[in-house]
């Protein structure tokens, strides 16, 4: 009887999955950057900028070309992104993209586009699968997602292209 008991709890902690899927940007420090490489081939960096007025930057880049400039939560949940030719994108209250649960947010960008997006990420197998799309419209392609040190995405997968970490550095709270 003993050993049922240690069992069932190991049990139910291995099948619960990865508890949280937003970046700890609480715990990065400053010029923490990432790379990522793209099945298209390309290959961006993102650097943590620090917090400002509440919320958390980063910088993302291609080589020294700046790409998009991004904003994130107290909690890590992006809000927006700025794009170096002036485009941008809002997430309201913020993208739903990595919140375990169903959830529900409105999308805008400068082209005119104002949506509102139902989305539902569930706890599935080392990382998270994500179902969403457009209120009354087609659903996007399903993703999966694993999370690793702060919360990054260590890979990424859809129908239409997968991405990975390759590089993490600057990353060491002393660094």
């Amino acid at each position: 009887m003993m050993r049922l008991r240690l069992v069932l709890p190991a049990v139910a902690l291995a099948l619960a999955g990865p508890a949280s899927a937003q970046i700890d940007f609480t715990a990065m420090p400053e010029g923490c950057n990432w790379k990522i490489r793209y099945s298209s081939g390309q290959v961006v960096t993102e650097t943590y900028l620090g917090r400002k007025g509440g919320k958390h930057r980063t910088r993302v880049t291609a080589g020294e070309t700046p790409v998009r400039e991004m904003t994130y939560d107290a909690q890590g949940r992006m809000i927006r992104k700025d794009w170096s030719d002036g485009n941008w994108e809002t997430f309201s209250p913020y993208s739903c993209f990595d919140i375990v649960g169903s959830c529900t947010y409105r999308y805008r960008n400068s082209s005119g586009a104002d949506q509102k997006i139902v989305s539902e990420t569930i706890a599935k197998g080392a990382g998270f699968q994500v179902r969403a799309g457009p209120v009354d419209g087609p659903p996007y392609p399903v993703e999966y997602f694993e999370t690793g040190s702060f919360g990054l995405m260590l890979r990424n997968k859809a129908s239409n292209y997968s991405a990975r970490l390759v590089e993490i550095r600057n990353c060491d709270p002393g660094s």
